[in-house]
């Protein structure tokens, strides 16, 4: 069984960005959390958790979601590990596990046996009519809503850096931080180059004459997307940047020099982004659907767009993420707002 294109990190955050939806009452939310365990005498990590608190009554839930993304459907031994692990926890009041390949029949068993609700994070393909009522459509999520990302980029491109001091380079230079240290968010002019690229198109989408072109040369949803796929014509452009909170250093003999300002000549033009994903989470015993999202990834690693539905509201909520850099490989105590933009 194939595993979703998507890193472990982003489906613990698109997990945390669902649990929100269905915990409309949440007042916290965090990513990579640290809960007590009292039989260990330590804090012990849990993927997921949500306080919800209900104003009228007070009443208080703690609930705690461990995320599995594999590619084989999750075991008994794994599920046991994972019960045994939270059982242990006394302060929380839910537990449930969250796999993106299901579960084997003894593992559902033994989940049950132990009150963890289970379940699975999946494509999403069912009518809406079937799981999203409220929203009154008939067909799957990509017929009913339909999405595509376009992305401006810079082709036939060249930059010049600014510096106090004349420095030589080539696309292999290395960077520097003010400490004379290799930089450790990107090591050579190359790398650097590219992150600004990426910057400088982020900057100008939103920006005329973008979205005129955007507009004048409209391209239907529906068209098979290919991230190779021009989607309109090119314009000349130039794009300087101040650069220097960047802390981006260069050697020129022996001294450091600052990097200040680059300034971008070139061509714009739209391309058709990646194409976007839509996933389903549902609760394993009934059937029932918990939440909808659509996701774009974005051009840089640990980036995208997310649109998450609830099968009880008609509101979307949207979030644009960008996860930190050291949260990658890792996510420790990442807090969620449970609170995004929303759209009828």
């Amino acid at each position: 069984m194939p595993k979703l294109p998507l890193t472990e990190m982003t489906v613990q955050y698109l997990v945390g960005l669902c649990a929100a939806r269905w915990n409309p009452a949440a007042i916290d939310i965090v990513v990579g959390d640290m809960v007590n365990d009292p039989a260990a005498g330590k804090e012990r990590d849990v993927d997921v958790t949500v306080t919800v608190t209900d104003p009228v009554s007070g009443n208080h839930a703690f609930k705690a979601y461990e995320v599995k993304h594999e590619g084989q459907p999750i075991d008994v031994t794994t599920v046991e590990q994972l019960c045994m692990k939270f059982a242990d926890m006394d302060s929380i009041t839910d537990r449930a596990i969250v796999s993106t390949s299901g579960f084997t029949n003894g593992a559902e068993r033994k989940a049950e046996a132990h009150g963890v609700t289970l379940y699975r994070l999946e494509p999403w393909t069912k009518d809406l009519s079937e799981q999203f009522p409220i929203l009154t459509m008939k067909g799957t999520p990509q017929e009913c809503l339909p999405s595509s990302q376009f992305l401006l980029r810079w082709i036939g491109w060249n930059i010049t850096i600014v510096t106090q001091q004349q420095v030589s380079y080539d696309w292999s230079t290395a960077l520097f931080d003010n400490q004379g240290q290799g930089n450790s968010r990107v090591a050579s002019v190359e790398e650097y180059f590219r992150d600004l690229l990426l910057r400088s198109s982020q900057i100008l989408f939103q920006l005329e004459p973008a979205q005129t072109v955007l507009r004048t040369f409209p391209i239907p949803f529906h068209e098979p997307s290919n991230s190779a796929e021009a989607c309109g014509p090119g314009w000349p452009h130039t794009h300087t940047i101040d650069v220097r909170a960047d802390g981006v250093y260069m050697r020129s003999n022996s001294s450091l020099v600052l990097i200040e300002t680059i300034t971008i000549n070139g061509n714009l033009q739209w391309h058709r982004g990646a194409p976007t994903e839509y996933y389903a989470v549902s609760n394993i015993a009934t059937g029932e659907a918990l939440a909808g999202t659509l996701v774009t990834l974005g051009e840089r690693e640990g980036t995208m767009q997310v649109l998450v539905l609830s099968p009880d509201r008609r509101t979307i909520d949207i979030r644009l993420i960008e996860l930190p850099e050291k949260c990658r490989n890792s996510i420790r105590r990442l807090k969620i707002d449970p609170v995004g933009e929303s759209t009828e």
